[in-house]
């Protein structure tokens, strides 16, 4: 995955997901180099798809009439390109890639923590539950 791809995924987390204090902003999550993993494990067609997707949804604003891609445009612009989008008949191709977004932002451990869940907690509680 490229660093510009890094960067697309990051920018449509930060519009999708709109992290609010407490939660950290994207940029101090893990969710792009997450992202980033998943897309090495996944077969190459899906892997292509989703690349294509990410690729799509920079240079939709330029179709839509807002005059720059996703990642020039400001926050504000950003949320109106993608609420257009999500009206769209590419509706499901967006629905899938904020699917992603918030499934790998919230994977990032200290996110899941802020929110109350401890995921090394629970694998310690099934530890001790499979040795009694």
């Amino acid at each position: 995955m490229t660093g510009r791809e890094l960067s697309i995924f990051a920018c449509l987390t930060d519009v999708v997901v709109a992290p609010a204090a407490p939660l950290p902003p994207v940029c101090h999550t893990d969710a792009a180099p997450a992202f980033a993993r998943s897309l090495e494990s996944a077969p190459a067609l899906n892997r292509a798809g989703l690349r294509a997707a990410l690729l799509f949804v920079e240079v939709a604003p330029l179709a839509l009439g807002f005059g720059a891609r996703l990642r020039r445009l400001e926050p504000e612009a950003r949320e109106r390109a993608i609420a257009r989008l999500d009206g769209g008949p590419l509706a499901p191709l967006l629905k899938a890639l904020r699917s992603v977004a918030h499934l790998h932002y919230y994977g990032d451990l200290a996110v899941m923590r802020l929110l109350g869940y401890d995921p090394e907690a629970v694998v310690a509680r099934a530890a001790d539950v499979r040795g009694r």
